[in-house]
């Protein structure tokens, strides 16, 4: 029988990137990364530049640069979202984007396939709607621009925060973006080898196969590159290799950032969960848990009413329930969308939780303004019986777990691994900026009028 797979829980920033570092310099053969945003401050077409005191996309990027520098012969591949912007004109503030720097090395950046995402593919009533009827009349040239759009207008992502290095040798699932901004937020990752992360490698072999379906900048010998590492297997687990801290980590700083503990090498059974897989496992966790029990949940995002019955019904049963979102002020969103995210987003849920919260659940809102997200998507289920944790980059909501947005999760049978996790979210949940629900105002109908529209929303195929 083989060993369990080895097993970090990591969550305090500095550890989080020295983690991603070690991984990229262990890597022999080839490294996978896929990034929902991968940019530098001021280089996202939505996000407003903040000011972002630490250099993130191009401290990995510098560090994948340098991987490619020294051993050529080790394939880089980043598989991106298009919510990552590739024209320079389109963008906030002047300055050459990370993925152009890392394509000129010769590293391998490509756009995700969102075809194959949950959609309907009827919805074509605005200008840019059909684009999954008409992509072949375009080039990779402005591709990202026009996928970008579409996405938008369907609510699809590749949401995935995954790497993965020389076939599955090793993996790491979390939940952060690679932008400036999101530097000092509240952040997780579980990184792991053995069958799981063979397991994360099949995943992004599938994500790249998709990927060469629709135009990207790779001439003859990239594509070629690229298919001889899509014919490999899954390889074996070399022991980790830890690396010398990186100098320039000393310079992120995350005032709130909670101290944790370093992580400690677990053995435990891992599960590499994907889209639609993620739901019916936090369902059958939930229903696991008996009286007496705990659940914690750190989600950014809560919008799925479904989920949030059944951690009501858990309560009723008896079981201790606790659930951290955050209220997105720390998203440097233009102002008319920071106004509709902080108003609609979490909305129900949080209505919910003032109104109707049984006994035994306890809901506090993260106040991020000061610039510090609480990003994780974690939830741990334990007991005398036996201890579970669930995380990665699946918020808690219905696009999240139906496979309109494409994400990660891993399930990890461990009572070490769970108490990791809950020092990280006991330190989050102590926060003074942590608190219940503010009482509703009295004589402002806002409460309803946004319920109202959040369900006109819903009508017209968006739930936020």
């Amino acid at each position: 029988m083989s060993a369990l797979p080895q097993v970090d829980y990591v969550g305090e920033p500095r550890g989080l990137l020295q983690r991603l570092h070690e991984l990229i310099q262990m890597a022999r053969e080839s490294i996978v990364l896929q990034m929902y945003l991968f940019a530098a401050d001021g280089h996202l077409s939505l996000l407003r530049p903040g000011h972002a005191t630490f250099p993130l996309a191009g401290t990995v990027g510098g560090w994948l640069l340098e991987k490619r520098r020294r051993e050529p012969h080790v394939l880089i591949v980043v598989l991106l979202d298009t919510n990552t912007p590739d024209d320079p004109t389109r963008v906030r503030l002047p300055g050459e984007l990370v993925r152009h720097q890392l394509e000129r090395a010769g590293v391998l950046v490509l756009n995700a396939n969102l075809f194959h995402t949950r959609f309907d593919a009827r919805r074509t009533w605005l200008p840019g709607m059909d684009f999954h009827r008409r992509w072949r009349e375009f080039g990779a040239r402005d591709w990202v621009a026009r996928q970008q759009r579409w996405q938008t207008l369907h609510n699809v992502e590749d949401h995935r925060k995954n790497l993965v290095i020389d076939q599955g040798a090793w993996g790491a699932v979390t939940s952060h973006n690679l932008f400036d901004a999101a530097a000092a937020w509240h952040e997780n990752l579980l990184c792991f080898d053995g069958e799981a992360a063979r397991a994360l490698w099949h995943t992004a072999r599938r994500a790249l196969q998709l990927a060469l379906e629709i135009p990207q900048r790779l001439d003859e010998a990239q594509r070629t590159a690229l298919l001889a590492l899509l014919s490999r297997e899954a390889r074996g687990s070399p022991p980790f290799q830890p690396q010398p801290p990186r100098p320039e980590l000393e310079a992120l700083t995350a005032p709130e950032a909670p101290a944790l503990p370093p992580p400690a090498p677990r053995r435990a059974r891992v599960r590499v969960l994907d889209s639609e897989h993620i739901r019916p496992c936090l369902e059958a966790a939930i229903t696991r848990v008996p009286p007496g029990g705990h659940i914690a949940v750190a989600t950014t995002y809560f919008s799925d009413l479904e989920m949030l019955e059944r951690l009501f019904s858990a309560a009723r049963a008896g079981v201790s329930v606790r659930v951290l979102i955050d209220d997105l002020c720390a998203l440097p969103l233009p102002a008319p969308h920071a106004f509709a995210v902080r108003q609609f987003v979490n909305r129900r849920v949080i209505e919910a939780a003032r109104t109707r919260a049984p006994s035994g659940f306890e809901l506090r809102i993260h106040a991020s303004g000061a610039g510090a997200m609480m990003h994780l998507k974690t939830a741990a289920f334990s007991s005398e019986q036996g201890a579970v944790l669930i995380g990665g980059q699946a918020n808690y909501t219905p696009n999240s777990f139906n496979g309109a947005w494409w994400e990660t999760d891993v399930e990890v049978e461990s009572p070490e691994l769970v108490a990791d996790f809950l020092a990280h979210f006991d330190a989050l949940w102590r926060l003074p900026t942590c608190a219940p629900p503010a009482p509703r105002p009295r004589g402002l109908p806002w409460a309803q009028v946004s319920l109202a529209l959040l369900a006109l929303l819903a009508r017209c195929g968006w739930r936020p």
